[in-house]
């Protein structure tokens, strides 16, 4: 608890030192919202659906490499110029993040646990594909690894679920207003922070379990 906690306070810190990174996840919920209202990304039947889904794909890689090399930097206390982007990630994302929903969908039509299951445990191949460049497969496999241990896959369902309640609240309690324009507004500020929070907390718990593993293995060669 005492660990959840300062990594909390950690996260708070990098929010607030780096408002770009706040602005970055600003600007991308606001167009995926505005572009949902005409489509929503389940309304398949719908020919604006192309291009919900296209901005999905086009801006969620885009977001993830600057918060994450941007949080990664942050935590290392290095420069983070932006010409030194991982851009060549992008297609790797594109991939990744196309497998991964596609086996949470297919898990979560089957039954429901089966693709909450799926999607803790690949949580961190974002992560993996961008700080460690490796492949969309290879990444997810990794992320599995991580979570391997069901403390830390526990830990994660505690977090994706506390972390979804807030907005899932919000909206359930202003859905009667939906009609309203303030709504909108006030759903990307809402998005928007969900997005920032949750992105950077992960990635420096990421950055936590790689240290940690680093250190076992360290610590498992010193005794062979």
């Amino acid at each position: 608890m005492m660990m959840n906690l300062r990594r909390s306070k950690r996260v708070a810190r990098l929010v607030m030192d780096a408002p770009s990174i706040v602005l970055a996840s600003l600007v991308y919920s606001g167009v995926i919202h505005l572009s949902s209202l005409r489509a929503d990304l389940l309304d398949i039947v719908d020919p604006w659906w192309v291009v919900s889904i296209g901005l999905v794909l086009l801006l969620s890689p885009m977001i993830h490499i600057f918060v994450i090399g941007k949080v990664d930097s942050m935590s290392r206390h290095e420069s983070f110029p932006l010409h030194a982007l991982p851009f060549e990630t992008f297609g790797d994302l594109v991939l990744g993040e196309l497998l991964v929903n596609a086996v949470v969908v297919l898990g979560s039509a089957i039954f429901l646990l089966p693709g909450i299951y799926v999607g803790i445990r690949s949580i961190y191949y974002k992560q993996m594909i961008i700080l460690h460049k490796a492949r969309p497969v290879d990444a997810i496999r990794a992320s599995f690894q991580l979570t391997a241990d069901s403390r830390v896959m526990f830990r994660v369902f505690l977090l994706l679920a506390v972390s979804y309640c807030l907005p899932l609240a919000i909206d359930y309690l202003l859905s009667p207003a939906t009609q309203a324009w303030w709504i909108h507004p006030i759903g990307i500020l809402v998005s928007a922070s969900f997005i920032a929070w949750i992105n950077v907390y992960v990635t420096v718990w990421f950055g936590d379990l790689m240290a940690d593993d680093r250190g076992t293995t360290a610590s498992d060669q010193l005794s062979s």
